[in-house]
């Protein structure tokens, strides 16, 4: 078996990119390695020799995509296919990390969405990781969408709420995007797993069951002692760019070709909280934001 270190994860400072450095793979930060930067590329991947790849860069912030599309589409949509070709060129096999706002329904309640369902990106975001997607499988590579992914403790949706509900603060929670949550505990295992196999093509890799963001907080808020405190809206309320109302993932394919069955969210969530405990609580934020 490939072991973690000889694995190269782009991305490495990221929430997904730190999980896999936490388990051994050799994570690296934009500092160390710019994925815009071809002769970078080059020179670390001659230089460190990796036997695969996990590319965990991204600029993943979907407002701002609206606002900066240039920088977003050369991060998301034209780097991608460079270290594709960079790795197809050495022989190193490439996992690429994508997401479930690529597709877009239907709105059909227990509805998971194959791999083979047609991508209809709909944000500057969706439509520059797609555009990712297409440029790594033209070389060879392998594409894993993933969505909703959190680790208590670590910066993100979760732990903000978790952290504002200990400080007595309300939220506004959305009650009509539905997607299902998975914690960086089954993503990064999940992805090393991809990384020692074969199979190429596109794979989901997502918790079971569905949920809204007001169901997820509202989880966590039971599990963590704290009350809930929350005004539901709808997605249209909230503004800002599209997201798909559901993207419940189907992760049959990836289980097949890798081994990985992920758990139910609720089982999941109840395993990333307990992992977290001694080392983040959310009342250790009630003297103020992180």
């Amino acid at each position: 078996m490939t072991p973690p270190s000889a694995i190269l994860v782009t991305g490495g400072r990221g929430l997904v990119g730190s999980a896999l450095g936490g388990l051994g793979a050799r994570a690296l930060g934009r500092d160390e390695l710019d994925i815009t930067d071809v002769d970078d590329v080059a020179w670390t991947l001659d230089r460190l020799k990796p036997r695969a790849v996990i590319n965990a860069a991204a600029q993943a912030r979907v407002d701002l995509a609206d606002a900066e599309p240039e920088r977003t589409f050369a991060v998301n949509g034209e780097a991608p296919g460079r270290l594709a070709r960079a790795c197809a060129e050495r022989g190193v096999r490439l996992v690429h990390v994508s997401t479930d706002y690529v597709l877009d329904g239907p709105d059909e309640a227990g509805l998971r969405l194959s791999p083979e369902q047609p991508p209809v990106p709909r944000s500057t975001y969706a439509r520059s990781k797609r555009a990712g997607e297409e440029a790594v499988l033209a070389h060879g590579g392998t594409v894993v969408r993933i969505q909703w992914v959190y680790r208590p403790g670590a910066p993100g949706f979760f732990t903000r709420c978790m952290e504002a509900l200990a400080r007595g603060e309300g939220l506004r929670l959305v009650t009509d995007q539905v997607g299902c949550p998975t914690p960086t505990r089954v993503v990064a295992p999940g992805l090393l797993a991809a990384a020692r196999g074969e199979a190429t093509g596109v794979f989901h890799l997502a918790c079971r069951g569905e949920a809204s963001a007001w169901d997820w907080i509202a989880a966590g808020a039971e599990l963590l002692g704290l009350e809930l405190q929350a005004e539901p809206v709808s997605r249209a309320e909230l503004g800002g760019a599209f997201r798909p109302a559901r993207s419940c993932l189907d992760s049959a394919s990836f289980t097949a070709a890798f081994g990985v069955s992920p758990p139910p969210w609720r089982e999941a969530l109840a395993d990333a909280v307990d992992a977290a405990s001694g080392a983040w609580s959310p009342a250790q934020a009630r003297r103020g934001p992180r």
